[in-house]
C-alpha cells in the first residue's frame, strides 16, 4: 500500500500550494479523482490484507463503486466535464451531449484505472509509465493550472521510483494504481483530450488488450495466446513448467522487460503528440 503514502504526499502538496494556485474547478475534479478512486484501491487493499490472500474486492465489487464514484463526480464537476473533446490527426473538436459525456467519463475511469492496476506487475514499471504518461498529457494540452496539480504528483513519482525500482522496497498496491489512473483519466477528460488517451496510454491499451484477448481465446478455444498475461509477463523467464501458447514468449531480466516497456510507451506519448499537430 505505498500508493498510500504518494496519496497523501500529493494532496498535501497541492493543499499547500492552493495558498499561491487556487483550486479551479478543473483542478477540483482532478484532485477528487484521485482521492476517490484511490479509496476503491485502498479498500481492496485492506480487505486482502484482512483475507491474508492476494483477492480484495471481487470484480463486481469494483465495477459497482467505480460506477457510484463516476456518477458522483460527474454531477459535482459536470461543468468541468463539459468541454470539447478534441480528435486524433485532425483540427476538429466534438462537443458531446450529456449522456455521451457521462458515458466517455465512464469508460474512461474504468479503462484507465483498470490498465494502470493491470500494468502494476514489475518493480519501477507501473511509475515509470504514469511518468510518462502525465508528460505527454501535459504537452497535450499546456495550462498553468493543471500544472499545479499534476507537477507535485510526477515529482512525487520520481521520488517513488527511486524505492520502487528493482528490487522494489516499497509497492503501490491497488491504492496507488487505482488513484494514478484516476488521475490520468480526469486529466485528460477536463483537458479535452479522452480520445488521445488510448494512443497516449498505450501500453495500459496493450496490458488491458492482452488480458482480454488471453481470457476469451481460454474460454472458448482452451488454448493460450500469450504465455503469461498481463502482457509485461509474457516476456520474463518461466518460473513454473511451460504450458502450451500461440504467441512466443521471451525470458528478460525484469529490469530489461521494464525498461524497454518505458521505452515503448515513451513512443506512444510522441505518437500522441504527433496526432495533435494538425
Amino acid at each position: 500500500m505505498g500508493g498510500g503514502v504518494l496519496l497523501l504526499l500529493w494532496i498535501a502538496v497541492v493543499a499547500v500550494l492552493h495558498a499561491w494556485h487556487p483550486l479551479t474547478e478543473a483542478t477540483a475534479f482532478v484532485l477528487a479523482t484521485g482521492g476517490l478512486f484511490g479509496a476503491i484501491g485502498a479498500a481492496d487493499d485492506l480487505l486482502s490484507v484482512r483475507k491474508r490472500r492476494s483477492l480484495g474486492l471481487s470484480a463486481t465489487a469494483k465495477l459497482v463503486l467505480s460506477t457510484a464514484a463516476t456518477v458522483f463526480l460527474f454531477l459535482l464537476f459536470h461543468d468541468a466535464l463539459s468541454v470539447p473533446a478534441r480528435i486524433p490527426f485532425t483540427d476538429l473538436s466534438l462537443t458531446l451531449p450529456p449522456v455521451a459525456v457521462f458515458a466517455l467519463t465512464w469508460i474512461v475511469f474504468l479503462a484507465t484505472t483498470n490498465g494502470m492496476n493491470l500494468t502494476d506487475g514489475l518493480d519501477g514499471l507501473a511509475p515509470g509509465i504514469a511518468i510518462l504518461i502525465l508528460i505527454g498529457a501535459l504537452l497535450l494540452s499546456p495550462s498553468p493550472t493543471i500544472l499545479v496539480v499534476v507537477a507535485p504528483l510526477i515529482a512525487s513519482l520520481v521520488g517513488f521510483l527511486w524505492i520502487n525500482a528493482h528490487p522494489a522496497g516499497l509497492f503501490l498496491g491497488d491504492v496507488g494504481s487505482f488513484f494514478i489512473g484516476g488521475v490520468i483519466a480526469s486529466l485528460c477528460l477536463v483537458n479535452g483530450t479522452a480520445f488521445f488517451l488510448p494512443i497516449l496510454a498505450g501500453v495500459l491499451v496493450l496490458e488491458v488488450g492482452s488480458v482480454i484477448l488471453q481470457v476469451v481465446l481460454f474460454r472458448t478455444t482452451g488454448r493460450r495466446l500469450f504465455r503469461m498475461s498481463p502482457l509485461h509477463h509474457s516476456f520474463e523467464p518461466a518460473n513454473e513448467e511451460e504450458r502450451e501458447h500461440i504467441l512466443p514468449a521471451f525470458c528478460w531480466p525484469e529490469e530489461k522487460v521494464t525498461i524497454r516497456f518505458w521505452i515503448l510507451e515513451a513512443g506512444f506519448v510522441g505518437l500522441a503528440l504527433m496526432a495533435s499537430r494538425f
